[in-house]
């Protein structure tokens, strides 16, 4: 018995020992970035970056902008941070002027621009707090709060500290350091409305010193296997003056629910500045686009059932596979709705669904359902033979490969997302067409079918001469009768 109690105790001191070994590890990579003593951080720099979740196909690269100038500001201890970027997209027929663009995320919510033109971005806040958690001074901060594993390897002939965690049951996190005690890799993942748990590879270094203050010249990222971030750092502070402001229309309810009658049988379900559309068939419904997300998605199917409580929802039309238009995908999938989308996005989303989905599960990884999907290429026609929706591929459209647009012939209703964008009223059309919105009044010509007022899925409803303003065409003679 007393050797038994000898060797318990043995091997308490031995465990003690080896995690007061690992704190000390922990606190000196900790202490070469001055941690406890920062509690607010800023770095500029430039580059590359990518747009997310905005590919031409699920196959393709991210976008790619060159950046002239990004700055992000972190607050450590109220969790926030912003992105300041000054940039142009590098790929013809997109490539333009400078644009300004201003992200910000704070807890859970996450927006774009600032006041007035602020926009919520609910699916966006878990990869935006994930960027929080991986930068070189937050992992260390949540590296103590989340009882991080520390241990000592040699890999490539390098000795390395190895620091793995998972951090309040969102961000699974392995960092490596070398031995100056600088953070170099970073292998992570977060949960993401439509890949799951979403892997990030980030790359630091080499370190410098910055007026004394320590931090990587460089920084390279992947997420989801394709480059998303590639920056030379030129400027950090340390501590300096934020005010990230978190705005009552972000705060209070970021998925408001408003629906407008279009015609009878069609409502316009807006609230953010990403919408969907309720057409109603002879014993079923039908709802077009599900964006920002699973919250969002089940505040629009609680709208549509009270609209048309009798009837259920048969079928989504997906336009397409972009973040912003396809993270309430799967909301639907968990009710039994069939997703029509196009054939070149079906792999992407299989394949997500088969995905480990440990980090944030939603309905449909918990109701082990697998989501099914109805598939079209050039067209497709739904019809119970009281109302026919239209579906047509957008042909040569550079905003995507496979993007669709539905069409109500009856009404002379069309449905689009993304390729024409309405100007605000009274606005001057720009001396340059946009490519995107020159292509969809392309393939109405080339299908020969009477439109006469537009349903964007971004903005608003307008006639569709306003898309022929805004490419600088006059509307064709009206019919004689």
């Amino acid at each position: 018995m007393l050797k038994k109690l000898i060797v318990a105790l043995a091997l308490i001191l031995i465990a003690g020992g080896r995690a007061g070994a690992a704190d000390s590890d922990l606190q000196q990579i900790a202490d070469a970035l001055d941690v406890s003593t920062t509690k607010t951080f800023q770095f500029t720099g430039n580059g590359t970056m990518y747009n997310l979740g905005q590919n031409t196909n699920p196959a393709a690269p991210w976008p790619r902008f060159f950046v002239k100038s990004f700055t992000r500001v972190y607050d450590f201890t109220g969790g926030a941070m912003r992105d300041e970027v000054v940039r142009m997209a590098a790929e013809t027929p997109t490539a333009g002027p400078e644009q300004r663009v201003v992200t910000s995320v704070s807890g859970d919510h996450a927006w774009n621009g600032t006041g007035k033109e602020t926009a919520a971005r609910l699916f966006e806040a878990p990869q935006r707090a994930h960027e929080i958690v991986i930068s070189p001074h937050g992992l260390l901060r949540a590296a103590f709060a989340g009882n991080a594993t520390v241990t000592k390897k040699t890999i490539d002939g390098r000795p390395m500290t190895v620091v793995s965690f998972i951090y309040q049951g969102k961000h699974k996190v392995v960092a490596y350091a070398n031995d100056q005690n600088a953070i170099e890799k970073v292998e992570s993942s977060y949960g993401h409305p439509i890949v799951g748990d979403m892997k990030v590879l980030t790359y630091y270094g080499p370190y410098r010193d910055f007026a004394g203050v320590k931090f990587p010249t460089k920084i390279i990222q992947y997420q989801d296997g394709l480059a998303t971030l590639d920056l030379t750092i030129t400027a950090v502070r340390a501590n300096p003056p934020v005010d990230i402001e978190l705005l009552d229309q972000v705060r209070n309810d970021p998925v408001p629910v408003k629906s407008e009658k279009v015609v009878d049988g069609v409502w316009y379900i807006t609230g953010v500045n990403n919408n969907s559309v309720l057409i109603e068939m002879k014993d079923y419904l039908i709802v077009v686009e599900a964006p920002h997300g699973e919250r969002r998605s089940l505040a629009v199917i609680g709208e549509v059932k009270k609209l048309v409580p009798n009837k259920p929802i048969k079928y989504l039309v997906n336009t397409h596979h972009h973040f912003d238009h396809a993270s309430g995908v799967r909301a639907y999938a968990a009710e039994g709705v069939t997703i029509v989308t196009h054939e070149v996005n079906r792999p992407y989303y299989e394949r997500a669904a088969l995905n480990s989905w440990t980090l944030a599960p939603d309905r449909l990884a918990k109701s082990k359902k697998k989501p099914v999907f109805q598939t079209m290429g050039d067209n497709m026609v739904l019809t119970d033979g009281s109302r026919s929706v239209e579906l047509y591929q957008i042909v040569g459209n550079p905003h995507h490969d496979g993007i669709i647009m539905a069409y109500l012939r009856k009404e002379k209703l069309l449905i689009e997302a993304d390729v024409y964008t309405p100007l605000a009223p009274g606005a001057e059309p720009p001396k340059v067409p946009n490519p995107q919105a020159v292509n969809l009044e392309t393939n109405v010509r080339r299908l020969n079918i009477d439109v006469d007022r537009i349903i964007s899925i971004h903005g608003r409803i307008v006639p569709y001469s306003d898309l022929l303003a805004v490419i600088g065409k006059k509307p064709a003679p009206a019919k004689k009768e």
